[in-house]
């Protein structure tokens, strides 16, 4: 007989989960918004740290002494992460918020009280909209092969996605933003938790594929909003090369999950050739002495990338 997924029984409307590594000001900012904004419904609120170094747990407990604060020893991943305190909530849905995030209003009252008449849902992703108050492109439908190509040429434009999102109304989607993810605890239970393959990457949309496979329908709701600061977690200086290599690890791997053979071929060809070029155009910025010290100049991370093929 298989262990039980949960630890703890149901006591609670919501958990809302939040994964942070090397985010101190804007994971204090968000949990400030969750507090401030978040009524009228029984939450509670897991941080798990990734091994930060910018003092981000400490914080925590010192600001936010009610939030259960999960340390981990070592950086475990987006997926590895989430699912430590999927594991210990105790929430009738959960909700997985990216730390940087801000609450704009009482979005998750408006969420559960959608989901309390719309039972033919499982799985909901709010509107997302930026810093300046602007709907951010969501894609709401499944990356093809040819949405990958593109993008591994640089080739995709994702403010296209704005115009295919069509009307802004509450309605049926294939796929969702992971940077707030409301997902119904049972769902779990049912097909597993996120598939902890991807460090970082690709997760929500590999979990939505699994959940369409057993019948579950995904709502994208943007009569609320959540505001999201875009790339304050993946674009830390000293850490950009290991994004740039998960990120390229997680997408070969849900490539040869979810593509054929053929268009595994092509897209790792793709990225040959494209590593190649940019092997090149470093090493000419290097001979040059215009070459940077960001992981774009990387000649060993190219070569990396490179020969991993």
């Amino acid at each position: 007989m298989n262990a039980p997924l949960f630890k703890t029984p149901v006591e609670r409307d919501l958990s809302i989960i939040i994964v942070s590594f090397n985010t101190c000001d804007v994971l204090l900012d968000c949990l400030e918004s969750v507090q401030a904004k978040t009524q009228g419904i029984s939450y509670e609120v897991i941080v798990v740290d990734n091994a930060s170094g910018d003092g981000s747990a400490d914080a925590v407990l010192q600001r936010f002494p009610h939030v259960r604060l999960l340390r981990n020893d070592v950086n475990r991943g987006f997926s590895s992460a989430n699912n430590q305190g999927i594991r210990v909530s105790t929430g009738r849905w959960l909700a997985l918020l990216n730390p940087d995030t801000c609450l704009i209003e009482n979005s998750f009252q408006k969420i559960l009280a959608y989901l309390q008449v719309h039972f033919e849902f499982s799985i909901l992703g709010p509107g997302i909209i930026d810093e300046s108050g602007k709907q951010s492109p969501t894609r709401l439908w499944e990356d093809s092969p040819q949405d990958a190509a593109w993008k591994i040429l640089g080739l995709y434009n994702p403010d296209n996605e704005l115009q295919r999102m069509g009307d802004m109304k509450a309605k049926e989607a294939s796929v969702i933003s992971g940077c707030c993810f409301v997902i119904g605890r049972e769902i779990f239970e049912e097909i597993g938790l996120l598939d902890e393959n991807y460090f970082l990457y690709n997760e929500e949309d590999d979990f939505c594929r699994r959940a369409r496979q057993y019948g579950k329908r995904i709502c994208f709701f943007p009569e609320t909003s959540i505001q999201h600061l875009l790339g304050k977690s993946t674009h830390q200086p000293e850490h950009r090369e290991k994004v740039i290599w998960e990120t390229y690890k997680s997408n070969l791997y849900f490539y040869s999950k979810y593509y054929s053979c053929g268009w595994n071929f092509i897209l790792r060809s793709l990225y040959k050739l494209t590593f190649l070029a940019g092997l090149i155009r470093s090493a000419l910025r290097h001979l040059t002495g215009s070459a940077t010290h960001s992981a774009e100049d990387s000649l060993r991370l190219k070569l990396k990338l490179l020969f991993s093929l």
